[in-house]
């Protein structure tokens, strides 16, 4: 089984905005920096990376086709965004049950003190009433969240 992630084409985003609603993730849109998993060329996952405010991004949108999971394809898919990255400060949004998984990338819980970008905040209300499972809110820096 080989893996590859790579960017999407533009002609993808469609296609990436499919797979995300039928999961009620958020849409993307062309500022984002979205990628696809394959393995062996067939489509198996998507992430991406969103501006939240100056040198600030969110990773998030990680999601995993059922019929590959347990293939260490979100792995992949993380390792690929954070190399990407660009901004000093990276936030995650994910379902507290997967808080160990990005907490193995750095991702850390962000101090309750922390001024959050607006777009986090609007991020957290939006998760917490739309999905039953809670969240958490994670923060990688290049210094300490």
């Amino acid at each position: 089984m080989q893996i590859q992630v790579r960017k999407i084409l533009p002609n993808e985003l469609a296609w990436a905005n499919t797979q995300y609603a039928s999961i009620h993730f958020s849409p993307s849109t062309e500022s984002d920096f979205i990628v696809v998993a394959e393995v062996d060329g067939i489509k198996a996952g998507l992430g991406r990376l969103s501006r939240v405010a100056d040198d600030m991004g969110e990773l998030g949108g990680i999601f995993v086709f059922p019929e590959f999971r347990g293939h260490h394809i979100a792995t992949h898919i993380v390792e690929f965004l954070i190399k990407s990255n660009p901004y000093s400060t990276l936030f995650c949004v994910p379902f507290a049950h997967l808080e160990a998984f990005y907490s193995s990338f750095g991702f850390l819980p962000v101090d309750p003190s922390t001024t959050l970008p607006a777009a986090i905040n609007k991020k957290m209300n939006w998760c917490t009433s739309t999905y039953e499972s809670p969240v958490v809110l994670l923060c990688k820096m290049r210094s300490r969240c």
